[in-house]
C-alpha cells in the first residue's frame, strides 16, 4: 500500500469511527485529525510524511533546521515568513523549540529536553559493546562522514566519555550526544543500532 493509500484508508477509518463517537466533543477530535492528513495531501508534504512514519521508529526526535551556533539558529527564526511553533530544531547539536505567536509575531527558541528519553531507551536497548574511540569530536565527525552508508546510534568514544551519533536523515547530518557512562568496553569495534 502506497502512502496516498494509507492516507485514504486512515480517512476513511477515521470517518466511519467519527460517526460513532459519543459526544460532539469526541467527532471534532476526529475531524480534527481528518483535517490533519488533508493538510498533509494538500501542502504536498506526502512524502516527507512518509519519511518520517518509515524512519520514525529508528530515528531521533525530528528537527527541521539544523545550526552551528544560536546566533545562526536566532538569524534563520527572524527571516522565516511562518516559524514552524512547536518544531524542534538543532543548534550545536542540542535540541530546542520553537515558540511563534502569530499574533504578536513573537519568535522565540528555547531548549528541551526531549532527547533525554531517547538516549534512555537507546541505552536499555544497546548492550555495552566495543566502539570506536577518537581523541576529538573533529575526529569522530570526519569518521562519520567517511560513512558511505548513515548508521543510526553509532556509539562512540570522545576523549574517554561514551557519545551516540544519530542521523538526521532528511537533514543529511548526525548530531552528536554524551551519554552516561555504561561502563568498561573494548575500544576499535564500531557499534550501530540498526
Amino acid at each position: 500500500m502506497n502512502i496516498h493509500e494509507l492516507i485514504l484508508e486512515v480517512q476513511g477509518l477515521l470517518g466511519r469511527t467519527q460517526r460513532s463517537a459519543q459526544s460532539p466533543e469526541e467527532r471534532e477530535l476526529f475531524r480534527v485529525a481528518m483535517a490533519a492528513l488533508m493538510f498533509i495531501s494538500e501542502t504536498g508534504t506526502v512524502h516527507s510524511f512518509e519519511d518520517y512514519l518509515q524512519f520514525r521508529k529508528e530515528a531521533p526526535p525530528y528537527a527541521v533546521a539544523s545550526f552551528k551556533t544560536r546566533e545562526d539558529a536566532d538569524a534563520w527564526l527572524r527571516q522565516h515568513s511562518e516559524p514552524p511553533h512547536g518544531a524542534f530544531v538543532l543548534i550545536a547539536d542540542e535540541y530546542h523549540i520553537v515558540m511563534h505567536v502569530r499574533e504578536m509575531n513573537h519568535r522565540q527558541l528555547f531548549p528541551h529536553p526531549i532527547l533525554e528519553g531517547y538516549l534512555e531507551q537507546i541505552q536499555q536497548v544497546a548492550p555495552p559493546a566495543a566502539i570506536p574511540s577518537f581523541e576529538n569530536r573533529e575526529e569522530a565527525e570526519a569518521w562519520l562522514e567517511e560513512k558511505t552508508e548513515p548508521r543510526q546510534g553509532v556509539l562512540m568514544s570522545i576523549a574517554g566519555q561514551p557519545h551516540i551519533a544519530l542521523h538526521h536523515r532528511h537533514l543529511a547530518r548526525y548530531s552528536i550526544h554524551p551519554i552516561p557512562n555504561r561502563g568498561p568496553t573494548a575500544q576499535g569495534e564500531e557499534r550501530g543500532l540498526d
